[in-house]
């Protein structure tokens, strides 16, 4: 029996989140099993402004339903503008995490502006330890391409800001996506990684050399499935190599999906027979 819990990212069934309302939503999920859940702000500030649930209402159906309230993933250009009203939402939910996406694309960002970047990023990350919440980077497709010194972007980042400050939130499918191997970079960042992304999509038809491509098919042709769906992962395995890296949360993220909520049923079946 693993000590890894299950949660749910918000962005698997946003939509539900929308026309059912959160309290709703969390009831779900937590039938289901999940015992987590991660807000997606998308490019808003707050919850609210992204969903109209109110703080009280969402938090005590948090408590009511037994869902702990993991992390959000928060916008960085939010940030630049203004990160007082991120952060108070983040304080006012009591989460430990929040994730950044990789802050530029490294093939068309110049020098200049990357370092520009990296510095925002540093000054960002010591604020929210500050305020006793964990930034992480949830490592999208473009964050593999390489930045100013030849290191992927995501990387860059750790790099720059220390793993003390900014940690990966590692998406299964975008490593596979972007022929990063999930063992190797859980082993390579074993005892930062608490938080690890399980999503999935079927073969894509065709091969691109280039990583943006393969992205934008799958996301653009629909290729994205529920976890272990015939998809591009060993689940088993991969939870097994999470463990040993002392992940703490295991995520499904599904692609908010017509038939999402039985995609987000399904997946919390399959994962479970490994935790």
């Amino acid at each position: 029996m693993s000590d890894m819990k299950l949660g749910l990212q918000m962005w698997s069934i946003h939509d539900v989140c929308i026309e059912k309302g959160m309290p709703e939503a969390l009831c779900l999920i937590r039938e289901m099993g999940y015992e987590g859940f991660e807000f997606a702000l998308g490019d808003c500030a707050t919850l609210e402004e992204r969903c109209g649930a109110k703080p009280a209402e969402v938090k005590k159906a948090l408590q009511e339903y037994g869902v702990k309230a993991i992390g959000s993933h928060i916008s960085f250009e939010r940030l630049l503008e203004d990160p007082d009203p991120v952060l108070k939402d983040c304080v006012e939910y009591e989460v430990p995490y929040a994730a950044i996406a990789p802050i530029f694309y490294g093939d068309r960002t110049p020098f200049e502006e990357q370092r520009r970047l990296y510095k925002e990023t540093v000054r960002l990350s010591r604020l929210f330890k500050e305020n006793g919440i964990q930034l992480q980077v949830h490592c999208a497709a473009f964050g593999f391409l390489k930045d100013y010194k030849g290191r992927n972007t995501v990387e860059g980042m750790f790099e720059e800001c220390s793993l003390e400050y900014l940690q990966p939130e590692f998406d299964t499918a975008w490593m596979i996506c972007s022929e990063i191997d999930p063992h190797e970079y859980l082993a390579k960042y074993k005892g930062y990684v608490d938080i690890l992304h399980l999503k999935d999509y079927h073969k894509i038809p065709e091969y691109s050399p280039y990583v943006l491509v393969r992205h934008n098919t799958i996301c653009e042709e629909n290729y994205g499935c529920g976890v272990g769906d015939n998809g591009v992962q060993d689940v088993g395995d991969i939870i097994k190599t999470a463990e040993k890296a002392g992940t703490k949360w295991i995520v499904t993220e599904l692609w908010n999906e017509k038939n999402s909520l039985e995609n987000a049923r399904s997946s919390a079946d399959l994962i479970k027979k490994y935790l």
